[in-house]
């Protein structure tokens, strides 16, 4: 029975081996979970066989306006000569560049160019002109032009804004005194404003210059410019038949003069001409003849001096488009008809 519990020689010995097995496992992983050698740093050694990347050099302009870059500027930001061209050639279009928007819509660059340049370009400041106001005397404002100010006014301002009129006059005591009086009284405000100047056009300001005119005059040698012939103008110094005849002419063409200036226009009379004999020169009647924009065709309208066929295609145009007109002020709505050609061309132009 003891026999049962007894190895033999050769069992015994398999037991040790396995035990001392067992341990060296044990004391195996027990030194390497709390061991930690020192690690030297490691050298990075380029590989021959790699190709060398060559990094490209960008000299950023001392002038960051784009507008005054040469060729040799660009290149230096690293573009192509093909690229260069295609920006000048849009610079060219536009005349010049004013925004960082405008030149990124160039097609030539790509989104990493633009990046690059939004860190390079800088475009000069506008500088906000210091507003200096002044006191003006608000009189009027209408939706229609008034041309009988400059009867009354040496000098009148005016301001077209939002479809309407503005006249002002100098915040004076002969200008206080001219509202004040009894015939213009009720006609005129008298409103004491503070207006921008550079904003102000001036209507006339001659008045007083004209205004004792005919002092030393005699009558038989005042020539009325809306009606008198060819035998009247050619009394004056200085007019014979031909530029009676184009006088004449050019007032038929023109419907007839609202202001003595307008003799200026007529072919071969020039200002020194004019100022010799604008003294005799008066307006009885400046009864206009009108054009109605409703029925005049473009052959009609371009006839007068002051409507080339642009204009009067325009205003057919738009008579076609949207119909008739309802009132004068709607020719502000067509585009190339601004405030200068407008007030020229309205007192020839009547709706009907």
């Amino acid at each position: 029975m003891k026999e049962d519990f007894l190895f033999s020689s050769a069992q015994r010995r398999g037991v040790i081996l396995l035990l001392l097995l067992s341990f060296f496992y044990i004391s195996y992983l027990y030194l390497r979970n709390n061991w930690s050698p020192t690690l030297e740093p490691i050298e990075v050694i380029e590989s021959q066989w790699l190709p060398k990347i060559s990094k490209v050099k960008i000299i950023v302009p001392v002038q960051r306006n784009p507008n005054y870059w040469k060729n040799k500027d660009w290149e230096l930001l690293g573009f192509s000569k093909k690229k260069i061209q295609l920006i000048k050639n849009y610079k060219s279009k536009l005349k010049t560049f004013n925004s960082k928007e405008q030149l990124f819509s160039c097609y030539a660059f790509n989104n990493k160019n633009k990046l690059m340049l939004d860190t390079i370009v800088k475009f000069p400041k506008i500088k906000s002109e210091d507003v200096i106001l002044k006191s003006f005397l608000l009189i009027k404002s209408s939706s229609n032009p008034d041309y009988n100010l400059n009867r009354i006014f040496d000098t009148i301002f005016f301001q077209f804004k939002k479809n309407k009129y503005s006249y002002y006059l100098r915040n004076n005591l002969e200008n206080m005194e001219t509202l004040n009086s009894p015939k213009y009284e009720n006609s005129y405000s008298s409103t004491v404003v503070e207006v921008n100047p550079k904003k102000l056009k001036v209507i006339i300001s001659n008045r007083k210059k004209n205004r004792n005119i005919f002092k030393n005059i005699k009558p038989n040698l005042l020539v009325c410019i809306n009606t008198s012939d060819t035998v009247s103008w050619k009394k004056i110094k200085g007019i014979g038949s031909k530029r009676a005849f184009q006088i004449i002419k050019y007032r038929d063409l023109l419907g007839g003069f609202q202001n003595l200036d307008q003799i200026k226009e007529v072919y071969s009379i020039n200002d020194s001409l004019f100022d010799s004999f604008k003294d005799v020169l008066i307006i009885k009647d400046s009864t206009l003849r009108c054009l109605n924009i409703n029925s005049s065709t473009v052959e009609e309208l371009k006839k007068h001096p002051y409507i080339n066929w642009n204009i009067a295609n325009s205003i057919v145009s738009y008579r076609n488009q949207h119909g008739q007109y309802v009132s004068l002020d709607e020719l502000l709505k067509i585009r190339i008809l601004n405030n200068e050609i407008y007030l020229k061309i309205v007192s020839y132009l009547t709706v009907k």
